[in-house]
């Protein structure tokens, strides 16, 4: 059951607060609002069973055809036993493969299949969606300005 006199509270104080201190607010909401559309996209396509995240290590692994486990999580920014989940449900879907390093026997080298080649063209096109409705709403001076104050903030997080 949803707290509508909590939510209506919440609400009457972010309203209140000083156009400088709604930032997280603003961010949570922009990022709910993103999912929600990536959500939504993969499940018009058939593909409910994916999450966000998964295209993340999908673009990952098309940028660098065999990574590690931990080689992924740097480079998504998650942590090795989150990337471990997402990991498994692409390679139980086929999208992804895990060999044994010809290095070191004890790493697992992640690649995509053929299938998550094909994956990847169809999450360009919700790509393409989510940027054009970005498009409709910023011009191109201020999604510049932006990324670059989101990259300021994560970078010196």
């Amino acid at each position: 059951m949803v707290d509508l006199e909590g939510a209506l509270i919440v609400a009457r104080v972010t309203d209140s607060l000083p156009e400088e201190r709604k930032v997280i607010g603003r961010l949570s909401r922009a990022r709910d609002l993103t999912q929600g559309f990536l959500i939504e996209a993969l499940a018009a396509r058939g593909l409910g069973e994916l999450v966000p995240s998964h295209g993340e290590i999908l673009m990952a692994l098309y940028m660098n055809p065999a990574m590690t486990m931990q080689d992924i999580a740097k480079y998504v920014a998650r942590t090795k036993p989150t990337v471990t989940v997402l990991v498994d449900k692409l390679l139980a879907l086929g999208y992804v493969s895990k060999k044994r390093s010809p290095d070191d026997g004890r790493i697992f080298q992640v690649s995509l299949t053929a299938k998550g080649k094909r994956l990847l063209m169809e999450l360009g096109e919700i790509s393409e969606a989510i940027h054009s409705k970005i498009d409709n709403i910023l011009s191109t001076n201020e999604k510049q300005q932006l990324n670059k104050l989101l990259a300021k903030l994560v970078d010196q997080w």
